[in-house]
């Protein structure tokens, strides 16, 4: 039975062992990286070390990487960043690292003055805080939120509560603090209202939009059609006119429908004639096709939509479902 046993603990064992081997395997990559990283940050090329301390806190997110990767970043001017990584660092190197700890401070204030620090105060715990609708962590928050200067939106949200937004206007190197308080969303009661679908007509336009228009078509069908006939009377004077003059001048050149030297004006007269009959002719009959137009589409709107009475409710029962939290039922209502 020992010997068994013996056996069982051994083999439950390898998993671990295997685990071991693939963290230590991490490990010395992070490592590798935090060394790349700080190689190129003593030649002064923060781009690169940006870079491998950012893929060695991927791989293993220890404060000490927190804090070369904050001073990077602060070098490349992502001042929000920096705050974010160098207050981590504060919060979780031990005390016994008092210089370090003092140049990540230095760093600290160098950042925030270029940043918004916000303590964000959401209730109850557990609330998801966003930031622009990114989630940045479960209330209680750990450290502050950084924010650039500018606009943002500050919430929270939780299952069971109706989530909450809070503007802010974030000022470079100012301190602030924002409450979000989440209440219980509603819960519909027993003895809550039964939602009924009746069936309605069709919905009428309001009538002091309805109205104006009906009249404003009615008016300007009207001017196109008076227009289009004093238009047309004018036409046909003009033609007479026109006629008389024609006549008047073939009569004095024997036939002739040459307009004679002596008669210039009188041709002159005549042609005005012909070309004012034919403007005036042009525009009664353009006036009398829109007026014609617009009546037609003003009776037409005015038929559809004309108004019609609500449904009358027909006396009887109606029954409607209840549903609530942990009960249910039926309401019956009606005329009799």
């Amino acid at each position: 039975m020992a010997v068994a046993l013996t056996a069982q603990v051994a083999g439950a064992q390898q998993p671990s062992a295997a685990a071991a081997g693939e963290t230590d395997a991490l490990t010395d990559k992070a490592r590798q990286l935090y060394e790349e990283g700080r190689q190129a940050a003593a030649a002064g090329k923060w781009a690169d070390a940006h870079a491998s301390f950012l893929a060695a806190w991927a791989i293993k997110p220890h404060y000490q990487i927190a804090s070369n990767l904050g001073v990077a970043c602060l070098k490349l001017g992502k001042h929000r960043d920096a705050a974010e990584y160098l207050a981590r660092y504060l919060r979780e190197a031990p005390a016994t690292k008092v210089n370090e700890r003092q140049n990540a401070e230095t760093s600290l204030k160098e950042a925030l003055a270029k940043v918004a620090s916000v303590t964000v105060q959401a209730t109850p715990a557990g609330a998801e805080v966003t930031v622009d609708g990114a989630v940045v962590g479960k209330a209680p928050l750990a450290d502050r939120v950084f924010l650039d200067p500018g606009e943002h939106e500050i919430g929270a949200k939780l299952d069971g509560y109706t989530p909450a937004m809070r503007p802010i206007a974030a000022v470079a190197g100012r301190a602030e603090t924002v409450v979000v308080q989440l209440e219980r969303a509603p819960a519909a009661g027993v003895g809550a209202r039964p939602f009924v679908v009746e069936p309605t007509g069709p919905v009428a336009p309001r009538a002091e939009l309805r109205t104006p228009l009906l009249i404003a078509g009615g008016v300007v069908a009207g001017a196109g059609i008076v227009t289009g006939v004093i238009f047309g009377v004018l036409s046909s004077q003009r033609a007479d006119d026109a006629e008389e003059m024609r006549r008047e001048l073939l009569g004095r050149w024997n036939g002739e429908k040459r307009c004679p030297a002596g008669d210039v004006s009188k041709c002159r007269d005549l042609k005005a004639a012909v070309l004012d009959e034919i403007h005036f002719s042009n525009i009664g009959f353009v006036s009398l096709v829109a007026g014609g137009t617009i009546g037609v589409g003003t009776l037409v709107y005015g038929l559809v939509t004309r108004r019609t009475e609500p449904p009358r409710t027909t006396p009887g029962p109606r029954v409607a479902p209840l549903l609530g939290p942990g009960a249910a039922g039926l309401s019956f209502s009606g005329r009799f």
